[in-house]
């Protein structure tokens, strides 16, 4: 038997969690993986109430069902990592699979002899998807560690644990080991693993929502557009052709990320975004892309343009004056004219894009200027 403290904190803190994530994450910031990590949550919370059930009637099926619940929920968690970087329909299965498979497997077992050895393969079955889930994590790379750090952390110490359990189990079955004790354990193990489960998914996944659904952003990115699309459809009926877009990108960005802390980076990075908003004209319209990426609407002649590059890759330089990250931070501009390219909004950014990776290609601290259309 599990003490009742130990479930009651479970329902607790899965009820806390499920609230939070939902009100501050899902419903301010709706998306596809946050209607599936709202799932998840849901889904963990209910089957700490079914626990408390089966505890009280003293439910062997009812406690398997409920642990199984748990585990399965794992593979929910990944399905909504997946979906957030868009590969949410090759990947539903095994997740869907898992959750109806493991509270039925662990349900039929419940009073067989064997059932320890479920428990403990079913744990394992949780900890290969939470390494789907660390993998997940770190193919977001360094611009998000801190918000991955919590999840990224008990994923880790789950696969580790279930390790063990695995060598444990081969242990006492080798030896002729007794079951109720290890079970007991078991149980308990499982217990609080899901509440620092949850506990830690509510932290990432919200700082992921809310991150990546901020309207201030999307509203920013749409008012650019909208003037950026008058200005040059204004520009080609009055035949004005003295128009460019810019890419400008801060060098490295990743490098400077692992070599610093990320206050450090993000002092710079909010340096870097001043110095580009200051070295421009008054009448340039401009797009902040993340950190360290801008788009840039200049009405200028080219020799102009020239000049406002050269200031703003100096002004760039300066910045590394007192960095706290130690190194000289530069830009790669990528640089598309309407003569060239065309009006077209999205053309236009394309080829800026396009030039401005040529640019970091060739080492950085430089523009590179379109000199024929793209395709």
């Amino acid at each position: 038997m599990i003490a009742p403290g130990i479930m009651t904190s479970l329902v607790a803190i899965s009820t806390l969690c499920t609230v939070i994530y939902i009100g501050l994450g899902f419903l301010p910031r709706p998306s596809p993986a946050a209607a599936v990590w709202s799932l998840a949550f849901t889904g963990v919370m209910v089957s700490g109430y079914a626990w408390v059930a089966a505890e009280a009637t003293d439910s062997a099926v009812g406690r398997a069902f409920a642990s199984g619940v748990m585990v399965g929920f794992l593979g929910i968690v990944w399905l909504g990592l997946c979906v957030d970087r868009g590969r949410g329909i090759r990947t539903w299965w095994p997740a869907l699979v898992w959750l109806v498979a493991a509270p039925l497997w662990l349900s039929l077992t419940a009073h067989s002899d064997g059932y320890l050895t479920v428990v403990r393969v079913s744990f394992a079955v949780g900890g290969v998807f939470c390494a789907l889930i660390l993998v997940e994590l770190i193919r977001r790379g360094p611009r998000l560690r801190d918000e991955v750090l919590p999840l990224a952390l008990i994923s880790a110490a789950y696969v580790l644990l279930t390790v063990v359990g695995l060598f444990q189990e081969v242990v006492r079955l080798v030896t002729g080991g007794t079951s109720a004790p290890a079970l007991d354990d078991a149980r308990d193990l499982n217990v609080l693993s899901s509440q620092l489960f949850v506990i830690c998914a509510a932290f990432t996944l919200l700082l992921l929502t809310r991150q990546a659904g901020s309207p201030s952003a999307a509203g920013a990115a749409l008012s650019f557009r909208a003037v950026a699309l008058d200005r040059l459809a204004r520009a080609e009926a009055g035949g004005d052709r003295w128009w460019s877009v810019l890419v400008i990108r801060l060098d490295d960005p990743d490098a400077l990320r692992l070599a610093s802390s990320t206050n450090a980076f993000d002092h710079v990075a909010d340096r870097f975004r001043r110095a580009v908003r200051l070295s421009l004209p008054a009448e340039a319209d401009l797009e902040v892309r993340g950190d360290a990426d801008c788009v840039v609407l200049l009405p200028r002649p080219e020799g102009a343009v020239r000049q406002v590059l050269t200031a703003l890759l100096e002004d760039v330089a300066a910045i590394g004056g007192d960095s706290p990250i130690g190194v000289r931070p530069s830009a790669s501009v990528g640089w598309a004219q309407v003569d060239v390219v065309g009006y077209d909004l999205d053309a236009l950014i394309e080829a800026a894009d396009a030039a401005s990776l040529r640019a970091q290609g060739l080492g950085g601290d430089r523009w590179d200027r379109v000199v024929a259309p793209v395709g």
